[in-house]
C-alpha cells in the first residue's frame, strides 16, 4: 500500500474511535444546555470535588450531571483518536501510552492536531521498540511493562521539553496581539476571532482566541464573545451544508457524523467537525477559516454584542443585534459549506476500500 495511503489509515483508525466519543458528548452537552439553560455548568458551586454539592434530584442538578458528563467526553475525545491511531501503527501495545499522550496534548492546549503528531510518535516509537531483542524472561512483561512506560516516558518528555513551552510562549504572545486589536475596527476583531476559532477547531489557535475573548469579556467588552460563539458555530453547521450539497463526495460515515454535528454546531460544541479536519485538514481548515472569519467580521461591523460566553443559539435572545449574529452566522456557515463542497475530492474505490476495513476493525486483547 502507499506510504500517504497508510497515513490515512491509521488517522482514519483514530478517528472511527473518536467520533463516538464526540457525538455522545456533543448530544449530551447540547441537551444539558437546551434544558438546564446556557449557564449549567455554574449552577453547582465547587466543592472538594466537582460533585461534592450536587443535589442530582434537582432540575439543575440533573442537568448539571449530564453536562459535566459531557465535558467528560470532550476532554477525552483526542486521547481517544491518539490511542486509535496508535493502536493502527503499532498494535495493542500502542494504546496505553497513545491514550496518555492524547490527553497530555488536549491538556496542553495542542489539540487533535498535537495529539496526530503524539500518536505517529508513538507508534513508530512502539514498533521501534518492538524489534528490539530481550531476553525470554522480559518477553512478557514488554507489551505490558517496558513498552507502555518507555514510550510515554519517551515520546512524552520530548513533547514537554521541545514543544510545550515555546507552543505556550507563541500562543501567550499570539494572545497579546488579539487583545491588542480590540482598540481598532471592530470587524477586523471579529475577522481574527472568527478565523482563529475556526482554524484548528479547539486547538492551541481556537483556544488562544477563545482566551483573548474571555479576557475582554471579564473587562466589560463583550462584542469578542461574539465573535468567538459564531466562529466556533461555523464550522459545523458548515459541513452539515457541505455534506448536502455534495452528499456523494463524503463516505456514509461523514455524512451521519455531519448529521450530529449540526445540532453540535447550534449549541457552540464545535468539535463535532474534528473528524473532517482530522481526515483532511487543508480543505477543510481553508473553508472552516473563511465562513468563521466571514461571520465574525459581519457580527462585530454590524454591532453585535454577547453577554455570555457560552451557550449557542440559547443566549442570542439576549445579545444586542441577535438579527444581525444569525445573518452573520447564516452567511459564514454558507460560505464553508459551499467552499468545502467545492474542494472536497470524491470517494475513490481505495478509501471506500480502507472504509469497509475500519468497519471491521476490532481490538483484540490477546493480540
Amino acid at each position: 500500500m502507499h506510504k500517504n495511503l497508510h497515513i490515512k489509515k491509521h488517522v482514519m483508525t483514530g478517528i472511527t474511535y473518536m467520533i463516538p466519543v464526540v457525538v455522545a458528548g456533543g448530544i449530551l452537552g447540547a441537551l444539558a444546555k437546551a434544558f438546564g439553560g446556557y449557564n449549567i455548568g455554574d449552577l453547582v458551586k465547587p466543592g472538594i470535588t466537582p460533585w461534592s454539592n450536587l443535589n442530582p434530584f434537582t432540575w439543575g442538578g440533573f442537568w448539571w450531571g449530564v453536562n459535566q458528563i459531557s465535558n467528560y467526553a470532550m476532554t477525552f475525545s483526542v486521547a481517544v483518536m491518539a490511542a486509535g491511531t496508535a493502536y493502527s501503527i503499532a498494535g495493542r501495545p500502542g494504546i496505553a501510552p497513545g491514550l496518555i499522550l492524547g490527553y497530555v496534548a488536549n491538556d496542553t492546549k495542542a489539540g487533535f492536531i498535537g495529539g496526530l503528531i503524539l500518536a505517529f510518535g508513538v507508534g513508530y516509537f512502539v514498533n521501534f521498540i518492538k524489534k528490539w531483542k530481550v531476553p525470554h524472561w522480559m518477553q512478557g512483561l514488554m507489551p505490558v511493562l517496558i513498552i507502555p512506560v518507555l514510550a510515554s516516558l519517551v515520546v512524552g518528555m520530548i513533547f514537554v521539553v521541545f514543544l510545550s513551552q515555546p507552543l505556550a510562549f507563541i500562543m501567550t504572545q499570539f494572545q497579546n496581539w488579539i487583545v491588542s486589536l480590540n482598540g481598532g475596527s471592530k470587524a477586523i476583531i471579529g475577522a481574527v476571532i472568527g478565523a482563529c476559532m475556526g482554524f484548528d477547531l479547539g486547538g492551541p489557535v481556537n483556544k488562544t482566541a477563545s482566551l483573548a475573548a474571555n479576557a475582554l469579556g471579564a473587562d466589560g467588552i463583550f462584542a469578542p464573545w461574539a465573535a468567538k460563539l459564531i466562529g466556533g458555530m461555523t464550522p459545523p453547521i458548515g459541513a452539515f451544508i457541505a455534506v448536502m450539497i455534495a452528499h456523494k463526495k463524503f463516505s456514509r460515515e461523514e455524512i451521519e457524523t455531519a448529521k450530529a454535528a449540526l445540532p453540535m454546531g447550534l449549541c457552540f460544541i464545535t468539535e463535532g467537525v474534528l473528524p473532517f479536519a482530522a481526515a483532511d485538514p487543508i480543505r477543510f481548515i481553508i473553508s472552516s477559516v473563511l465562513g468563521s472569519s466571514t461571520a465574525g467580521a459581519i457580527a462585530l461591523g454590524f454591532g453585535v454584542e454577547c453577554p455570555a460566553a457560552h451557550g449557542g443559539m440559547f443566549v442570542v435572545p439576549m445579545m444586542k443585534h441577535p438579527i444581525w449574529f444569525i445573518t452573520a452566522l447564516i452567511i459564514g456557515s454558507l460560505i464553508t459549506g459551499v467552499t468545502y463542497a467545492a474542494l472536497k475530492r470524491p470517494n475513490t474505490d481505495v478509501d471506500n476500500n480502507d472504509e469497509s476495513e475500519l468497519d471491521n476493525v476490532d481490538i483484540n486483547i490477546g493480540e
